[in-house]
């Protein structure tokens, strides 16, 4: 089911997997082109709910009783009508790998969960890549983030390609060319690659 909101997504928006380009998903392409819900990805320094409210505030976004202002989070996603704003935490505990795998897990909540989640939902904590958390919603947003910054089709194409300069394909030298390539951290990329079987244990 989400492999295929991801493609249908994909598809929808024009922006296909390419397993000959180089590079990460365009993730700003996805966040600027989503028409349904339109939604706006934000970085804070220090993001708690307090900050949440703050910002939106500042943006003309009626918001109250998102519950304990100081609560420290990773991500947020807040919904008013047809409109949604995502936020992340950019800090030094927050390197770009792991503020990219949430900033996509929020987009996940917007286009999976709108009907189930509410006005809001707060992520205190995400598990990169992780079928771990028992709340379903969070295992369907990390599997979304998953599918769409790590494609299995060029995660494929690089085993082959690291295969053929080889005779091998180490799966540690796999996840670190492929977390460098697609800017995810290397917890991320080895969880997908364990999980797809890719690679030489």
């Amino acid at each position: 089911m989400i492999p295929e909101a991801v493609a249908d997504l994909r598809r929808d928006l024009g922006i296909p997997v390419d397993p000959a380009r180089r590079g990460p998903t365009p993730l700003n392409r996805f966040f600027e082109e989503l028409s349904q819900p339109r939604i706006a990805h934000h970085a804070l320094p220090d993001l708690t709910r307090g900050a949440v409210v703050e910002h939106l505030r500042s943006q003309g976004i009626p918001a109250d009783d998102l519950g304990d202002a100081a609560e420290r989070l990773a991500g947020f996603l807040f919904f008013a009508g047809k409109s949604a704003w995502a936020y992340v935490s950019e800090d030094e505990q927050n390197p770009l790998g792991r503020r990219r795998f949430t900033a996509a897990h929020e987009l996940g909540h917007a286009v999976l969960h709108r009907d189930r989640m509410g006005r809001f939902r707060a992520d205190a904590q995400i598990l990169e890549g992780s079928d771990e958390p028992t709340d379903v919603l969070e295992r369907e947003a990390n599997r979304f983030a998953v599918e769409l910054l790590m494609p299995e089709e060029v995660i494929r194409a690089r085993a082959d390609e690291l295969t053929r300069e080889h005779d091998c394909c180490p799966r540690t030298v796999l996840e670190y060319r492929l977390a460098s390539e697609l800017l995810v951290s290397q917890q991320a990329m080895q969880f997908r690659l364990k999980s797809l079987g890719v690679g030489d244990v």
